[in-house]
């Protein structure tokens, strides 16, 4: 369990690396490798005690991952971007707060709880910056 702690961990940092310098290749790149995380990890579970749920919250942790898959696409401020960005990160949220309700319910660590609120609150901070046009723009 230590190791995949000490990569999770380092995901947030990376996410948070990203929020800091409205970079969001790093900011995705987190959210990529911490729900690869999860997915082996539930397989693993899923593995050892052959209940459904784990196969279920592995996909819904996939779904983050292909939602976050890492690609340097200039931003380019259009209406589309904006709202791709917005819906995505609306998805980020949602699945890191059923993150939560899935720690609490089950023999995982509480303290992994504090990992998936700082991933549902971080994609907040995303949407306030595109809504406010605090992220830079790029012409391609």
């Amino acid at each position: 369990m230590l190791p995949q702690i000490i990569v999770a961990s380092t995901c947030i940092l990376i996410t948070l690396y990203g929020v800091f310098r409205k970079n969001r290749v790093f900011f995705n790149l987190g959210y990529f490798v911490y729900g690869l995380i999860v997915v082996f990890s539930e397989i693993n579970f899923y593995l050892q005690s052959q209940e459904v749920i784990h196969i279920a919250t592995a996909t819904l942790w996939l779904i983050q991952s292909s939602l976050a898959l890492p690609n340097k696409l200039p931003y380019d401020g259009s209406k589309i971007a904006k709202s791709a960005g917005i819906k995505i990160y609306i998805c980020l949220s949602i699945i890191n707060l059923y993150g939560i309700f899935i720690v609490r319910a089950s023999d995982i660590p509480d303290f992994v709880s504090y990992f998936h609120a700082i991933l549902a609150i971080l994609p907040v901070i995303a949407i306030y910056l595109i809504l406010n046009n605090k992220i830079e723009i790029t012409k391609s």
